[in-house]
């Protein structure tokens, strides 16, 4: 009987163990099938086959193709490939319209111009209508891409523009004596002493060596490829806006402007917020219902903690060189960003 008694209760406690590990493993696929998923309903009928999506992009654009997704997700910024990604969703899910919230200075040029065409391609391809509305700042590289769209609106207070492109400071310190790093960042004297040798092979290969001073040639060079980007910018928004060029050149410039001024520009379509654009975006196209999809922005706490770990371990996605990147680039982010970084 003790036998028997033994073995029944094993034997319970094992079926319900080997239950626990089927649950456990059940909700972990539907877990890991719906991760996949970008976007989520947040709002209307659940029937409606009139898909309104929203994707929110905040921060500079920035290539990052490296697959860690926990690296990617450490600080805000936009990368090109996951605006892709959330796009290749979105023709799955046959959406009707599309709204790409978004706030940025901008961006480097490689990382703009990627995101440009992959919205481009996405409008042609799919015949959807494509709308940017900013709450906060829509200016330079983040202006470009917005060209791609239909119509642009933005919120009252925001600040639209900067249709300009600057290259790289080219800092040169003249005959340098000293340098060093303290609490208060890193120091430099100068006055003839320190002697700088470095090994280069091809005219121009130094460039940016802050211990020489810049021929006249070089910064013609840099200007000239500065140029070609901006007559590109300036092209793409002429065409798009329908705005002179030589209005966009000597009137408008690469100031930027609040939304009043923005619209007064024909820079941006009107001001008003989100819930107005909804219903704007659902008289024009005359839907009887509707419902909208958001891409998810937030990661689970055990995400944020291996990104902070991550972080600690490898500098690589660092904040910091996000910046010097930025910095170092031919690129249209606006000065204010590059102070702040």
């Amino acid at each position: 009987m003790v036998f028997f008694s033994v073995f029944f209760r094993t034997l319970g406690f094992l079926s319900a163990l080997l239950i626990f590990i089927i649950i456990i493993n059940l909700l972990l696929n539907i877990s890991n099938e719906l991760e996949k998923k970008q976007f989520v309903m947040t709002e209307g009928i659940a029937s409606s086959n009139n898909i309104i999506a929203n994707i929110n992009l905040n921060g500079p654009i920035f290539n990052n193709n490296n697959s860690n997704v926990l690296g990617n997700n450490l600080y805000d910024y936009i990368n090109p490939s996951q605006v892709k990604s959330y796009l290749d969703e979105l023709k799955e899910l046959k959406i009707k319209a599309l709204i790409i919230n978004i706030n940025s200075p901008g961006g480097t040029v490689s990382a703009t111009a990627e995101l440009e065409k992959i919205i481009h391609d996405f409008k042609e391809h799919t015949n959807t209508k494509v709308y940017f509305f900013t709450k906060e700042i829509l200016a330079s590289g983040g202006y470009w891409v917005a060209t791609t769209a239909d119509k642009i609106f933005a919120s009252y207070g925001s600040i639209i523009g900067s249709i300009g492109v600057s290259g790289p400071s080219w800092f040169y310190y003249n005959t340098p004596t000293s340098l060093s790093s303290g609490i208060f960042g890193q120091a430099i004297e100068t006055k003839e002493g320190i002697e700088v040798f470095n090994q280069n092979a091809g005219e121009g290969k130094d460039l940016f060596n802050p211990f020489r001073r810049p021929r006249t040639d070089e910064i013609k060079h840099l200007q000239s490829i500065v140029d070609d980007v901006y007559n590109d910018f300036i092209t793409k928004v002429s065409k798009n806006r329908k705005i002179e060029i030589s209005n966009l050149k000597n009137d408008i410039g690469a100031l930027i402007y609040s939304s009043n001024q923005a619209k007064n520009n024909f820079l941006i379509d009107d001001i008003l917020n989100y819930e107005t654009l909804i219903e704007l975006i659902i008289e024009e196209n005359k839907f009887e219902d509707y419902k909208i999809y958001e891409n998810r922005v937030s990661n689970s706490i055990l995400s944020n903690l291996l990104v902070k770990y991550e972080d600690q371990s490898n500098n690589e996605y660092s904040h910091e060189k996000i910046c010097r990147n930025l910095e170092t680039n031919i690129n249209v982010v606006i000065p204010v960003y590059l102070k702040d970084c």
